[in-house]
């Protein structure tokens, strides 16, 4: 499983704002309904935020990963967003979150979630990795970075 194969360029969100991290959840999760009416906004804020008062999915390296299965949905929507300036998501290390890969997926699949989170976290291990997508404005250019590098 290809992060790149998943990514879906209107779902790429690039130069974005530092903000507090349930508003820049929000704002997100907004964005992509707007771009696919088949997520109901407020099902997914609540489906995100119960998971991330569980356990924040903030990692290291300035990752966050927050994750959901969806009612409703028929496919995996993955959104990559990048705030410059980072968001302060909890994160093991303490560095605030710059690259935010956030994954929907349809309640009725299993466990292909991890195999997602498998290739995500074995992405951005690579410090060099993070660094120079964080200089990367276009999001077909993130797609290519990304399967250049997977």
């Amino acid at each position: 499983m290809k992060l790149s194969e998943l990514l879906d360029s209107q779902l790429i969100f690039t130069e974005l704002e530092s903000l507090e991290k349930e508003r820049f959840l929000r704002e997100i999760i907004s964005r992509i309904s707007d771009v696919h009416s088949s997520i109901k906004e407020s099902t997914v804020i609540d489906l995100i935020l119960k998971r991330e008062k569980l356990c924040s999915t903030g990692l290291d390296n300035f990752i966050a990963i927050p994750h959901a299965k969806i009612p409703g949905i028929d496919k995996t929507y993955i959104s990559l967003c990048i705030s410059n300036n980072g968001i302060d998501f909890g994160s093991i290390d303490g560095l605030k979150t710059k690259i935010l890969i956030l994954i929907l997926n349809p309640e009725e699949t299993g466990n292909h979630h991890l195999e997602i989170l498998k290739s995500v976290s074995s992405l951005f291990t690579k410090k060099n990795v993070i660094n120079q997508m964080l200089n990367i404005k276009n999001p077909e250019d993130i797609i290519n970075f990304i399967k250049a590098n997977e």
